[in-house]
């Protein structure tokens, strides 16, 4: 198959990725934006290359020409989750999108694979409008947590080092790890509770920041500048002392201002 041919097929792939990439990453915007806590904490995305689409088709026995339909992680996405139990809320909402169809589902969580291998894989339907039409892509979703991804990437390096037999003592030391990450899961999960209340907190506190800084900077225009430079030094005193409380008054009451030197600029 020529090289043409072969970025012709990739196109609405890359397309599929670059969208679903996009949209994850709103998602987790929305929620902080929103100062509550974000079950996806990271969005990675891939294609595949040529090179291991032929490699995997040679491996399965699968003829060149019948790739599109029998290979369906040509296009991949990985979602990074804090807690495991944050990866079945994604799978729940993932499954409530209306622009996406889960054709099928593996949970290697619940059912670890031999090599310690443990992550929850999606195939879905996305729908991609390029120059040639409509086309229904199938993409690979991978969910995991941190511990899960780090220990898959470690084992995949591996299994190139050693074109896919990898000895015996280095298996043992990675169902080791595994169950070391497991472990680590387990813990993380425990304090699941405080960690989210202390995340939730700080962003908070950010978004009210970000939203005084912003009318600040916006008073600027409006105000008489030693009025602005008043209010500066009365909020950076504020923010020393940490309490969110009296930040969001603050915020609050800047907000009235604004609101009134707005009302007169339109008088």
């Amino acid at each position: 198959m020529e090289i043409q041919m072969w970025k012709e097929i990739l196109t609405p792939y890359d397309l599929a990725v670059e969208e679903l990439q996009v949209k994850f990453n709103h998602i987790i915007k929305e929620y902080r934006q929103a100062g509550v806590y974000s079950p996806i904490e990271q969005v990675l995305g891939r294609v595949k290359s040529i090179s291991s689409i032929i490699e995997k088709a040679q491996r399965r026995g699968i003829d060149i020409d019948k790739i599109q339909e029998n290979l369906f992680d040509i296009a991949g996405i990985r979602l990074i989750c804090q807690f495991t139990e944050d990866i079945y809320t994604v799978v729940r909402l993932i499954k409530k999108r209306k622009d996406m169809t889960v054709i099928s589902e593996k949970d290697y969580i619940k059912n670890i694979k031999d090599s310690g291998y443990r992550s929850y894989h999606l195939i879905v339907h996305y729908e991609v409008e390029t120059v040639k039409g409509t086309t229904i892509i199938p993409v690979e979703i991978q969910i995991r947590t941190l511990g899960m991804n780090f220990w898959a990437i470690i084992e995949h390096s591996l299994q190139y080092k050693y074109d896919g037999e990898i000895p015996a003592h280095v298996k043992e030391r990675l169902n080791a790890a595994s169950d070391a990450l497991i472990t680590l899961d387990n813990e993380m999960s425990s304090i699941h509770d405080e960690i989210i209340n202390s995340q939730t907190y700080f962003m908070v506190k950010a978004n009210i920041v970000s939203d005084i800084l912003s009318t600040i900077q916006n008073l600027y225009k409006v105000a008489n500048k030693q009025v602005v430079i008043k209010i500066q030094d009365e909020f950076y005193e504020i923010f020393e002392k940490g309490d969110v409380n009296e930040l969001s008054r603050f915020s609050r009451q800047l907000d009235i201002i604004a609101e009134d030197y707005r009302a007169q600029s339109v008088q």
